[in-house]
């Protein structure tokens, strides 16, 4: 089945089912020593696709058309490789379990402690992916990132609180600096213009925005489920 990529600011969907577990009616988690844990992460993805060839019934156009889509196809391939390179010397998955960590301990009023075994509860990070998407080199790009955090207790490992959260956001030619670009949509083609330097400055500031409303949609669920 085709995806598509929204055409307009943020969409997040909260997974629902064996993700979502509450069990906070059981539990005070206000004003705790908390530690974190976080699982080790996944390698950052890189998804280009382009458009397949159509060859119709003119065999002229039918080899003009392979020989783009092969062009295409070496060109999200390099694309593929720059920004994997990119991606990866960001650590954004250790960026991610940081922030998080800090700002929903800030929202318990709880006491951050390095040490599990001196902990009172643990809020474990586990990221689940995170990357660029393209369902075509020359159209509309996303980055994308998924994460579950959850709060278990240290003395019986039972899960307090758990949920998944899943953001894909829209490239635009801001988080660049570039200028150039007609409209407000990024191209692969357009990022594989870019230098490294350039790529990271650009992921890392839409990484700081995906983070912002990650944790914002964390803090609004531990809020809707405390109040059940």
């Amino acid at each position: 089945m085709k995806k598509t990529i929204a055409a307009v600011t943020v969409l997040l969907i909260l997974l629902s089912g064996c993700s979502t577990i509450n069990n906070l009616h059981e539990y005070n988690i206000y004003e705790k020593r908390i530690a974190m844990d976080m699982m080790i992460p996944p390698e950052p993805s890189v998804y280009i696709d382009y458009t397949p060839v159509n060859f119709g019934e003119d065999k002229l156009l039918a080899a003009v058309q392979l020989g783009s889509n092969l062009l295409k196809a070496g060109e999200a391939a390099e694309a593929e490789e720059k920004m994997l390179r990119a991606l990866d010397g960001l650590y954004i998955p250790e960026y991610a379990a940081e922030l998080t960590f800090d700002r929903i301990v800030k929202y318990l009023d709880g006491t951050m402690t390095e040490d599990l075994y001196d902990a009172d509860i643990i809020l474990e990070i586990d990221v689940k992916e995170y990357g660029i998407e393209a369902y075509s080199y020359g159209g509309e790009v996303a980055m994308t990132f998924a994460m579950t955090a959850r709060f278990y207790h240290p003395e019986d490992n039972k899960i307090i609180w758990q949920r998944h959260v899943s953001v894909d956001r829209q490239i635009t030619p801001g988080f660049f600096g570039v200028d150039n670009i007609i409209g407000n949509a990024i191209t692969i083609a357009s990022l594989n213009n870019l230098d490294e330097e350039q790529l990271s400055e650009g992921f890392k500031a839409m990484t700081s925005e995906i983070m912002k409303e990650t944790i914002n949609l964390l803090k609004k669920d531990l809020r809707k489920a405390r109040d059940k």
